[in-house]
């Protein structure tokens, strides 16, 4: 499920190339003329099957991009219009006034006619990407090479989350993402999400709209995380041990929630490492008794804008255990898994002994006051969740036995125990009778042995068969 959410992928990936493409030229200027109206016709008009897109889904992503562009910067396309005084095209300026007045249909039906007369729509993208370049003074979309989309290195800053909610926000907004799903996605994909006995008489094309309208809801209202290297690694390596307690809603952080990875998790061969999660609850229509479910959304790092790309949506109820097969298998249930495991991380110190700590980051009332504008609920502070400090354990010694008899004595070096799940019953009391209940708990590396031994060396003996 990789090309979900648009023209998410081919017109995200094309937008940002022909706007980085004219910043390139603006900062060059010994660039020569026909080498950029080649590298932009080519792209634009769909020539490169794999970056994809028609020039008329490139052109209407664009335009969303300005409009996204002009808030971000407390820019209007209006005054960016001093970069077009030259332009003399009525028609691409009848256009432009369509994008500064949210006429989305009227610009569409002129979209479709400069790509049906060819040569004019090259000349409304160029614009496009000039305006764009104004609207971005600092340098929002980087300049990129002008041979390829390639997403970078992953890097991410706590800063940013907010920012790519609301960018993810804008995009899920745009006319044409819910038709792009609806392209990308088939019918068995979109039926599996949005069952016909749950939501009957929903055509193919309004399964992709819901799909988008609850994802944009989902991520208005979503309290943000933000998980450092260290607990990636541990999420991670939890993810890979099977899990013993059913879930319940105190091993969730939030109702809605939107979680980014400081490190990238592989869950699959060949297919872009998880990044980043969105999730809220989830309620079938009509069926309140139902037991709490969440939807998840699972996101990879792409070259898009923000570089965030949906690659597969999991439903989770009171009661899974995730079993214990998906431990051993690569694929998008072990990715599920990995944001679980950030789950129980964060939320340990409702059902035991801590072992993160969380932080804020708090959103300036600027961006905040432009989150509003987008519909945005949440008040934008990012959770920086990290790794407590890993305290030694002193453990007691054994009780000496009466009498003569030897007993062991764990007194001759420290060791070290290596992390672990522990099934921890919540009321030991109850346990013998089968009335208690259990939880998963992680339990981190920790010396053990006295204090005053130094570390026992470990020796392996490998022998061959």
């Amino acid at each position: 499920m990789s090309g979900i959410f648009v023209a998410t992928q081919a017109t995200a990936d094309n937008w940002r190339h022909l706007t980085a493409l004219a910043r390139s030229y603006q900062l060059s200027p010994a660039l020569e003329d026909e080498r950029f109206e080649r590298t932009l016709r080519r792209i634009a008009t769909g020539g490169d099957p794999v970056k994809g897109g028609s020039g008329a889904q490139v052109a209407l992503f664009g335009a969303s991009q300005l409009l996204q562009l002009e808030e971000q910067h407390g820019r209007t396309i209006e005054q960016a219009m001093f970069a077009l005084i030259d332009l003399d095209d009525d028609a691409v300026w009848d256009a432009l006034g369509d994008v500064y007045q949210n006429n989305w249909p009227a610009y569409e039906r002129k979209v479709w006619a400069f790509e049906r007369a060819g040569a004019p729509l090259l000349e409304l993208l160029r614009t496009l990407v000039r305006v764009a370049a104004v609207l971005d003074p600092d340098g929002t979309l980087p300049t990129l090479v002008l041979n390829g989309t390639e997403p970078g290195p992953w890097a991410v800053k706590p800063r940013q989350v907010p920012e790519w909610r609301r960018q993810l926000v804008s995009r899920l907004e745009a006319p044409e993402t819910s038709e792009g799903t609806a392209r990308e996605m088939s019918e068995e994909q979109l039926t599996t999400i949005f069952p016909a006995d749950l939501f009957p008489g929903l055509s193919h094309v309004e399964r992709a709209r819901l799909l988008c309208e609850q994802e944009r809801d989902r991520l208005r209202g979503a309290r943000m995380f933000f998980a450092d290297a260290d607990t990636t690694a541990v999420a991670t390596r939890k993810a890979a041990r099977p899990r013993k307690t059913p879930l319940d809603t105190r091993r969730v952080p939030s109702p809605s929630g939107f979680l980014v990875l400081d490190q990238p998790v592989d869950y699959a061969p060949g297919m872009a490492p998880l990044v980043a999660a969105s999730w809220s609850t989830w309620q079938v229509p009509g069926r309140s008794d139902e037991p709490t479910a969440w939807f998840l959304t699972l996101y990879a790092h792409t070259a898009a804008t923000p570089p965030l790309a949906p690659i597969g949506f999991e439903r989770l109820t009171v009661g899974d255990v995730l079993a214990e097969k998906y431990a051993s298998q690569e694929n998008a249930d072990f990715a599920a898994r990995a944001v679980v495991a950030c789950w129980d991380l964060i939320t340990q110190e409702r059902v035991g002994k801590a072992v993160v700590d969380v932080a804020e980051e708090r959103r300036k009332p600027v961006k905040v006051r432009a989150d509003r504008r987008r519909g945005i609920t949440d008040d934008g502070t990012v959770q920086l969740v990290t790794i407590r400090g890993r305290q030694a354990s002193v453990p007691r010694s054994r009780r000496e036995a009466d009498g003569p008899a030897t007993t062991r004595r764990y007194d001759r070096g420290q060791w070290w125990v290596h992390e672990h799940t522990r099934d921890h019953c919540m009321n030991p009391a109850l346990h013998r009778e089968g009335g208690c209940t259990h939880q998963d708990i992680t339990v981190l590396d920790y010396p053990k042995g006295p204090e005053d031994k130094p570390f026992l060396d470990t020796v392996y003996v490998v022998r061959g068969d």
